[in-house]
């Protein structure tokens, strides 16, 4: 059922503000809102979870957290707190919104694969204990405390510790729901991925020996075209136009161009003007250079 409407809305200035900033300040998203759903929607959990890159979804209390139009929330089966608005106007203009979220992924939940890994408290101390508490920063955090801070908020994977010991076991964990489709249970079953994880290394080692192949054949293509001589080209000039400019480029006139070609001055000028438009110059010095250049003489 869709969610139609909210209740018992509270919009508070957190107590730590201290002096409080100015409420009509637009730059101050210092303003905390709560309010309670006409139904249940932890079922929606799993989907906001799937929707949202950066929601996390948590077992105890059972509640997701996500970014909503820059806005974090916090949602509850029946209640929700969202933080930080600039005013006591803008937190309830935000729940229209909210509402049109939920109703969305609710209509949309047959088009969305649900995702129901959830973050259980572990506490930091536990996580710590299997860090090698080197303080390396190969997982880019300062230290492993740092680390196990992250990976206790699910913001986090292990994976990131390339010194961390392999898992004694793994289990999968699969959902069972009820007639209604409600999640019900779950079975936890235990795996081996060991296979599934040489594969995937295989395919990253090929992947690299493939890009160097790669970077080794452009090098090599590099290299045979700097030493390549350069490509001759002759800009679409005839071989009259090209025997008219060598004649230019050796220094003769139009009259002598003439003589030696056995055509007239008229032509000899007409086949300049070919000759200065195809190699975009204006003179007879342009011509030549630009000649010597592209191998065309």
């Amino acid at each position: 059922m869709p969610v139609k409407d909210y209740s018992e809305f509270v919009c508070i200035l957190p107590w730590f503000m201290n002096p409080l900033p100015d409420e009509k300040n637009p730059n101050s998203k210092i303003w905390s809102a709560s309010f309670r759903l006409d139904q249940d929607v932890s079922h929606l959990f799993p989907y906001i979870n799937a929707t949202l890159d950066e929601a996390l979804y948590y077992e105890k209390p059972a509640h997701v957290r996500f970014l909503l139009n820059g806005y974090r929330c916090f949602l509850y089966p029946y209640s929700a707190a969202v933080h930080f608005f600039e005013s006591q106007a803008a937190a309830k203009d935000f729940i229209a919104g909210f509402i049109d979220f939920l109703n969305d992924v609710e209509d949309q939940k047959k088009n969305i694969r649900p995702n129901y890994d959830q973050i259980k408290p572990i506490p930091i101390i536990d996580i710590l204990k299997i860090l090698p508490k080197t303080n390396c920063r190969k997982c880019g955090y300062l230290t492993c405390m740092a680390f196990a801070a992250a990976i206790m908020k699910g913001k986090e994977g292990t994976d990131k510790c390339p010194d961390l010991a392999l898992p004694i076991s793994e289990n999968a964990v699969y959902p069972v729901f009820d007639d209604t489709g409600k999640l019900v249970n779950s079975v936890s079953l235990q795996i081996n991925t060991s296979r599934l994880k040489n594969q995937i290394q295989a395919q990253h080692e090929q992947i690299l020996r493939l890009e160097a192949a790669l970077r080794t054949d452009q090098q090599n293509e590099k290299a045979a075209d700097s030493q390549r001589p350069p490509q001759k080209t002759d800009f679409g000039l005839t071989n009259r136009e090209i025997e008219v400019l060598k004649l230019i480029a050796q220094g003769y006139t139009n009259n002598e161009i003439s003589g030696m070609l056995f055509i007239s001055p008229h032509t000899v000028k007409s086949h300049m003007i070919n000759i200065f438009n195809k190699l975009g110059v204006n003179d007879r010095t342009q011509a030549a250079v630009l000649a010597t250049q592209n191998n065309i003489l």
